[in-house]
């Protein structure tokens, strides 16, 4: 499974967006599925896009899948289920690789880079924040590289020099004879932390660290039509990484609050709107909430009890594209609490006047039950 290459199986580049990796599982799930597809082929298929998906769809895994080629773990360590363990504690999957390359003249030295750790938070917004779109500030705690050595972890940016073991790559390559003869394996410098650097003086702001915690705030955007469960990810926003690499990302998960009236489903908003009988008998008009206005609904005479009525174009808008969901509602008709006798010989009255042959469904209910 580590080998794959997930971002291949979808048919997406590695800089793809939650949104693009989720519609490209579905066109091929539907594309292979086995109830829609009896090619031989059909069914490992399905299950090679199902696989890719639980990885690429899960931030949490595809970030480590980004920085490891694993869903989960990291195989530069030791233990249980590393990749080190698996092969005998020989320096770990990117050694493999190594002894590939070097064997055959490839790729030289050069520091390890490595990806800082993510940044999970949750944020809760109005129902209205999330349909209009916001600009947010975000405080959120993190690790920086040190402005004051740049890094280095050394005074001034300067008070180190090259490790002698490496020459500063930060590889070193080692010998082994094996029954298969000679092989080249490379790995980091255990001197230098893989870093080609040994520090002389360390650098007072950080420790020699190279990073630092700190309290950063970020204008975050939240695009129109977010729903609540997304999550935002904001790359190179998370942790600085503890050697060379690149930053980590921020993964906002989106809470969304209920609306009063409307309920939302997809980019459609639903309500059910209880009018009086008489209403629906003798038509009228009526108010409903959109999301930054109000619309006057008119409602024909003789509306029936469980009508729909959709207004198009007042929902919520299309996510990253143009365009609006509708508004459906559904009309429902409510007998009054209480009927005091004046009103009941007038409705009854009212009754005898109309006479049941009126209402065609209670007519064809009748006959049936015959």
């Amino acid at each position: 499974m580590a080998n794959k290459d997930y971002y291949s199986v979808l048919g997406v580049g590695k800089e793809a967006s939650e949104d693009e990796i989720k519609s490209a599982y579905r066109r091929l799930a539907k594309k292979y599925h086995p109830d829609l597809n009896k090619t031989p082929e059909a069914a490992e298929k399905f299950k090679e896009i199902n696989e890719a998906y639980s990885v690429l769809g899960d931030p949490k895994k595809r970030a480590n899948y980004d920085q490891f080629g694993l869903a989960e773990g990291n195989p530069f360590q030791g233990g249980s289920g590393g990749f080190e363990e698996f092969f005998g504690g020989g320096g770990g999957f990117s050694d493999i690789f190594s002894d590939i390359f070097s064997a055959f003249g490839g790729r030289g030295g050069g520091n390890v880079r490595e990806k800082g750790a993510d940044i999970n938070i949750a944020i809760n917004l109005s129902f209205e924040e999330a349909a209009n779109g916001v600009e947010k500030n975000i405080t959120i705690g993190k690790l920086e590289k040190c402005s004051a050595c740049q890094g280095s972890g050394a005074k001034n940016g300067k008070e180190f020099t090259i490790c002698p073991e490496c020459n500063g790559t930060g590889r070193v390559r080692y010998q082994q004879n094996t029954l298969f003869g000679t092989t080249i394996r490379e790995a980091g410098c255990p001197k230098c932390n893989a870093t080609g650097k040994i520090v002389k003086e360390k650098c007072p702001e950080c420790s020699g660290k190279g990073y630092q915690k700190v309290n950063k705030t970020i204008k975050v955007k939240f695009p129109a039509g977010i729903d609540n469960g997304q999550t935002l990810r904001m790359r190179g926003e998370g942790n600085a990484p503890t050697r060379n690499g690149v930053n980590g990302d921020l993964n906002i998960k989106i809470s969304v609050a209920p609306h009063k009236i409307l309920v939302r489903k997809g980019d459609d908003l639903y309500m059910d709107l209880y009018l009086p009988f008489t209403t629906l008998l003798l038509g009228g008009k009526i108010e409903i909430p959109l999301i930054n206005d109000k619309y006057t609904l008119s409602i024909p005479e003789l509306t029936a009890s469980g009508t729909v009525m959709r207004i198009k174009g007042k929902g919520i808008k299309h996510l990253n594209k143009e365009g609006y969901g509708d508004i459906l509602v559904t009309i429902k008709s409510e007998a009054p609490k209480s009927l005091d006798k004046d009103t009941k010989q007038k409705l009854q009255s009212l009754a005898n006047d109309i006479g049941d042959g009126s209402y065609i469904k209670y007519n064809n209910y009748l006959k049936k039950m015959k």
